[in-house]
């Protein structure tokens, strides 16, 4: 991180959403940003924390402090639109009181950044999700191998989906308890929310209350899009292949026995 001592930390977002990928975030992020009082960054993803370490990245930009604070300073014209949305679907003004940021890498950024994250902002607010993780990883196979690339599973050889699964940064999205406690053990008390991949169907407006209440703003029924259970950023609907999620359970034997025991969560 690239920092003079002149910068305005009181930009530096109040809440995050980590992900990891393929758990919801998109769904959230969608669904907050019609809160009056919520102001989330333009583009949902800035991945400035997780690309620290990897100036090659394609997805990097910029090191300097400077430059990810900029993103929660909010263009007239964009604070305008917001102001005329809140109108138009809530009946009231648009004022933020928090800001936010949804990177779903983040989740499973090393503890050094997370310190960073600390160090800049002690009382921030992180919404981890958990998914059953044979099925994120196969929804993330299938969005960045089949959608992506524009083939058909059956067009993806066999080898090249089980690279993907094994993967380093895929494998340690799977290690949800690790990386909840990476973050619990840095964050102040009771300011880690985790939220459950499958409650975004079964109970999306009980979610979306909680979320709020978490984050510190009015918690309201009216604050909710009538869409609220409708998919975000979706991949085509297909269950995991036999060969795949016997692979995937072999590989991840480990991580859903930890999810289990942490968590009581059992795959649906």
């Amino acid at each position: 991180m690239r920092t003079d001592g002149s910068e305005d930390l009181s930009l530096f977002p109040d809440f995050l959403i980590v992900g990891p990928q393929r758990t919801g975030t998109t769904w959230l992020h969608a669904h907050l940003r019609f809160h009056p009082q919520i102001m989330l960054s333009e583009p949902k993803e800035i991945f400035y924390f997780s690309r620290l370490k990897d100036p090659q990245h394609p997805r990097f930009e910029s090191a300097a402090l400077s430059w990810y604070l900029d993103h929660f300073r909010e263009p007239l014209g964009r604070r305008f639109a917001k102001a005329a949305m809140a109108l138009w679907r809530c009946r009231e003004m648009y004022s933020p009181i928090v800001r936010g940021e949804a990177t779903a890498s983040y989740a499973a950024m090393d503890t050094d950044l997370i310190d960073e994250v600390v160090t800049l902002k002690p009382d921030v607010r992180v919404i981890m999700m958990i998914r059953d993780p044979v099925d994120r990883a196969w929804s993330h196979a299938k969005k960045d191998l089949v959608r992506k690339t524009g083939r058909k599973v059956s067009e993806v050889p066999a080898e090249e989906f089980r690279q993907f699964f094994r993967d380093e940064y895929q494998v340690s999205c799977a290690r949800y308890v690790r990386n909840h406690d990476n973050w619990q053990e840095r964050l102040q008390p009771g300011h880690l929310y985790v939220g459950a991949f499958e409650e975004i169907t079964r109970r999306p407006h009980e979610l979306m209350l909680e979320v709020m209440s978490f984050l510190g703003v009015r918690s309201d029924p009216r604050y909710i899009s009538d869409d609220v259970r409708e998919e975000v950023n979706p991949t085509a609907k297909s269950g995991v292949p036999a060969e795949y999620r016997a692979y995937l359970e072999d590989l991840f034997d480990e991580e859903i026995a930890a999810l289990e025991a942490r968590f009581g969560y059992r795959a649906p």
